[in-house]
């Protein structure tokens, strides 16, 4: 890995606004890191996450988010080339809809 805290290694730190930045551990925190950068990061953060982790490995937490906007869905969905119904978070907010109906 480049450097060991994401923050130095040049995610935005206002990603991480609610957590000690100083605790960040790419490996232990992978999820939490992944789906903010989905959520609110950068292009730029995005590549980063992509060096870090690799392509594949990425693609493997993203199927595992539990909860996506539609928005993300679909970047990722597009982005990463994933089959919607790969996607937990797809997955699971089309078996809520079915319970609503």
């Amino acid at each position: 890995m480049q450097q060991n805290k994401p923050i130095e290694a040049g995610l935005s730190p206002h990603l991480f606004w609610d957590v000690n930045k100083e605790n960040l551990d790419w490996e232990k925190n992978i999820r939490m890191i992944v789906e903010r950068v989905i959520e609110r990061g950068t292009y730029k953060n995005l590549l980063l996450i992509e060096n870090i982790y690799g392509r594949e490995k990425l693609v493997n937490v993203v199927k595992q988010i539990s909860y996506m906007n539609p928005k993300d869905i679909m970047f990722v969905h597009i982005y990463y080339n994933i089959p919607l119904e790969q996607l937990k978070c797809y997955t699971k907010k089309l078996l809520n809809q079915n319970f609503s109906n």
